[in-house]
């Protein structure tokens, strides 16, 4: 890394977590709003539960442990950092921050500055040096290939990624730690992508043993690694040599991910009641198809058919046939192709996790963030419609950051990223090509972030006006939801709007990225996943 990247990385951290401290002055899910008080009550419960109960009472309905309070519901990574954390609150600040029982809903300023305090420590540690070291090794590995990344984007997709309003929003204001299993993804895709596959499933397993949202991205990493177990640059090998070889890899890869579900989840493999109530409780198929205004097909398509009456079981069926219809092409066409290659791999993330979310069951606003996470380290290639599908995905959530308190928060945020994308300075060589293609509607110069080849062709104007058509209708829904009053028999009217508003444009993103990760099927670029080095070229 040379130095101009160095500090780039130091002024993107601090600017960061200064953005995430600002954020954390702000309101948070459930407060002052008793019995429940939200998730920064249900993050806090966990510590109390995980600090005094013993652990094969985390999961399970005890008369400490009343799971209908905020029970555990994540795998143990999630109840491993929980203890953690509730330890560093017993012994360096108070034990009643998680004193059994009399801690519910504890909101003394103290607590607040704590618990905001163990969000930024993750940010510090690990999401954010993770972000950046994901971004430029993306940037790292397209700029070395066929499919050249704009210039511009060198600077600006790690700062688009580390200044992402939707999960600052959510971590440091509604309050969650997605930032810990975004941050072990982000880390398995670069270890994929550099083909330390078995450093990429063990980092995986991290991820998705820390909040089972990460579903959402196995596809695509089991296809890849199946893949990599049959690749092999030896030509001079006979297929049953390479079939051998695939199996041992096979057979090595799943001992690893196997090995470490066991490490992860030996204290409730001695019993198997343990373990069924472990399961139970991180795939809850009672809570329904989805949760609030979400903004995905089945809230839409519960506004015509009321989903919520038809049994849970079933509707868990036709989620789960309908997602694997809209994920397994992507999947099989990352099986299937001739070479492997970054790009793909990347494409085949995204696609596979607005599957997920568009089709699934149990999802929630901010499961969202399971798909900004790929398209972020899309940017390269994709940075206008990355960023656009970055700005509708924070816009979705809008009506549970509004119950936050945090409608403020968004506008400062987003004003910010879009700022950032105004002034993204493309090269001489850039400017000077576009310099008779400028549009005066186009006031935050965005014709230079399309992709390559577009610039000067007829989509890119229709995609530039797309872009600030979609914002347009964002501020519209914005001014409807804040300012009018809904119709007294349609009181979700706005909420409900925003998000059909976003999922119709989730759709269409799904769409593209599909037609973006099969448009080159086949095609060999330097954007091929590396192969192992030989003996005799370490020795040249």
């Amino acid at each position: 890394m040379d130095t101009s990247t160095g500090m780039l990385w130091v002024l993107l951290l601090a600017t960061g977590l200064f953005l995430r401290a600002a954020i954390s002055l702000h309101s948070y899910s459930g407060a002052n709003r008793p019995p429940m008080y939200g998730d920064f009550e249900a993050q806090r419960h966990w510590q109390e539960v995980t600090v005094n109960l013993p652990l094969g009472d985390w999961y399970r309905n005890t008369s400490d442990n009343d799971l209908q309070y905020w029970g555990l519901d994540y795998p143990p990574l999630t109840a491993y950092h929980s203890y953690l954390v509730g330890l560093w609150a017993c012994r360096w600040h108070k034990e009643s921050f998680v004193a059994l029982h009399t801690s519910r809903g504890i909101s003394t300023d103290e607590h607040k500055q704590f618990m905001r305090n163990t969000v930024l420590l993750v940010d510090a540690v690990l999401y954010l040096p993770a972000i950046l070291y994901a971004t430029y090794t993306v940037w790292k590995r397209m700029a070395n290939g066929a499919a050249k990344p704009h210039r511009e984007i060198d600077w600006l997709s790690p700062a688009l990624a580390a200044l992402f309003p939707g999960q600052i929003l959510i971590d440091n204001g509604h309050f969650q730690y997605n930032n810990v299993s975004l941050a072990l993804c982000a880390l398995a895709v670069v270890a994929i992508i550099e083909r330390r596959t078995l450093a990429g499933a063990i980092l995986f397993c991290l991820a998705l043993n820390y909040k089972q949202m990460e579903l959402y991205h196995a596809l695509p990493f089991f296809f890849h690694l199946l893949r990599n177990c049959f690749t092999t640059d030896d030509n001079s090998s006979t297929p049953g040599q390479r079939v051998l070889m695939g199996v041992r890899k096979l057979t090595v890869l799943g001992a690893t991910v196997l090995l470490t579900f066991i490490i992860l989840w030996l204290p409730w493999l001695s019993s198997l009641d343990a373990l069924g109530q472990l399961v139970h409780r991180i795939f809850p198929v009672a809570r329904g198809v989805f949760e609030d205004k979400v903004s995905n097909v089945w809230c839409v398509v519960n506004v015509f058919v009321k989903l919520r009456n038809i049994p849970n079981t079933t509707m868990a069926l036709v989620c789960l046939l309908c997602t694997l219809m809209a994920v397994l092409p992507s999947g099989l066409h990352l099986l299937l192709q001739k070479t492997p290659t970054a790009r793909s791999f990347l494409y085949s993330l995204t696609v596979t996790a607005l599957g997920f979310f568009l089709f699934s069951f149990q999802v929630h606003e901010k499961s969202i963030l399971l798909a900004t996470l790929p398209a972020t380290l899309l940017l390269p290639l994709e940075p206008l419609v990355s960023c656009w599908f970055l700005q509708v995905a924070t816009f979705s959530m809008l009506p549970l950051l509004h119950k936050d308190g945090l409608t403020g928060a968004f506008v400062a945020l987003t004003i910010i990223s879009l700022a950032l994308l105004r002034t993204a300075d493309g090269s001489q060589g850039l400017q000077s090509s576009n310099k008779n293609q400028k549009s005066t509607y186009d006031v935050l110069h965005l014709r230079r972030l399309l992709p390559v080849g577009i610039p000067g062709h007829p989509t890119g104007s229709i995609l530039l006006v797309l872009f600030y058509l979609s914002l347009l209708g964002q501020m519209l829904l914005l001014g409807a939801f804040l300012c009018l009053t809904p119709p007294a028999h349609l009181p979700f009217l706005y909420p409900l709007l925003i998000s059909a508003y976003s999922c119709g444009h989730f759709v269409l993103f799904y769409l593209y990225f599909n037609y973006r990760q099969f448009c080159n099927f086949g095609t060999v670029d330097a954007n091929k996943l590396p192969s192992k080095i030989s003996l005799k070229e370490k020795v040249k």
